[in-house]
């Protein structure tokens, strides 16, 4: 699996063991920053058009199995290009998508695509079996209808959800008539093994928000859950065994927001971000923790190549 660096914000420019690690696997840096302050937080069809179009030629189906890291969480809607990608790539009939994360990323949100509302989108390509969303530990599962949840998601069956925490700290979430128990009632080993019985293609597509992480692990732009790194790295594993992994993307490195898509885009996703986000820059000491996860994950791709 060939890594490529996408830079939409300054997240990743700064990371240099990261980027020689990158390019001594033979893998790609792509400088898309001018389209980065209008895709950030959401973005409207063009952009994402735009940004589709740079990436046929940056990362073309002939680059083979790609781990993508892209920078700040407010780009996780970038995923499902990067899935359509890894599809036409790998030629897969059937995948399965793997989501750690701290948040369900299930919102409705038209027109275009919003960080928190990519999930719909990419479990309805034709190709993706079901999405499994794993770590959630955020409010946004608590009542989620009355917060935007696309949860014709769930009553289809195209997405799961295994929090880490469940609300009111109860050992499973319910929703829709399905329940899910949780991975802090299950305990690591017994979640794993359930995790990866639920995995019914013999391709799987990782996406991996680092705010899933506790914040002794990562500094985001977000609220962060509880799961730790091992712990994440042991899922992983076990999804990914025996499978083909056609893809992987890594968001959630914390970058100083840069809003545009016009002026008034600019306004409403600068309020936004102050109403969601935590209003002050980690430490640098915490940020520099960042680049050694992002080698870790970068290491663990490479040996489910292997």
């Amino acid at each position: 699996m060939r890594p490529a660096l996408l830079h939409l914000d300054d997240a990743l420019t700064g990371q240099r063991r990261l980027r020689d690690a990158v390019r001594g696997e033979g893998g790609t840096l792509l400088d898309y920053r001018d389209l980065g302050p209008a895709l950030r937080l959401w973005s409207r069809p063009p952009a994402l058009e735009r940004l589709e179009h740079r990436l046929l030629g940056g990362l073309p189906s002939s680059y083979g199995p790609a781990l993508v890291f892209s920078g700040s969480g407010d780009f996780h809607h970038v995923t499902p290009l990067l899935v359509k990608r890894a599809l036409e790539a790998s030629g897969e009939a059937a995948v399965t998508i793997l989501h750690f994360d701290n948040h369900p990323d299930w919102v409705r949100f038209e027109p275009g695509a919003h960080c928190g509302s990519w999930v719909g989108r990419a479990a309805r390509l034709p190709q993706v079996d079901r999405v499994l969303t794993v770590g959630v530990c955020s409010s946004d599962i608590d009542r989620p209808r009355g917060k935007g949840a696309d949860l014709s998601l769930v009553e289809d069956g195209k997405v799961e959800l295994y929090a880490y925490r469940a609300p009111r700290s109860e050992p499973q979430v319910r929703l829709c008539g399905r329940e899910w128990p949780t991975i802090e009632a299950m305990g690591e080993q017994a979640f794993a093994a359930l995790l990866a019985g639920r995995i019914e293609t013999p391709a799987v597509y990782f996406t991996i928000d680092k705010d899933v992480l506790h914040p002794d692990d990562a500094a985001t732009n977000w609220d962060q859950g509880r799961l730790r790194l091992a712990s994440l790295k042991t899922l992983a594993r076990a999804a990914a065994a025996g499978r083909r992994v056609i893809g992987a993307d890594v968001v959630g490195d914390w970058s100083r927001p840069s809003y545009g898509g016009g002026p008034w885009a600019a306004l409403l996703k600068a309020g936004e971000a102050r109403l969601d986000q935590p209003w002050r820059a980690p430490p640098p000491a915490a940020r520099t923790a960042n680049e050694a996860v992002n080698l870790d994950l970068l290491a663990l791709f490479q040996e489910f190549a292997a």
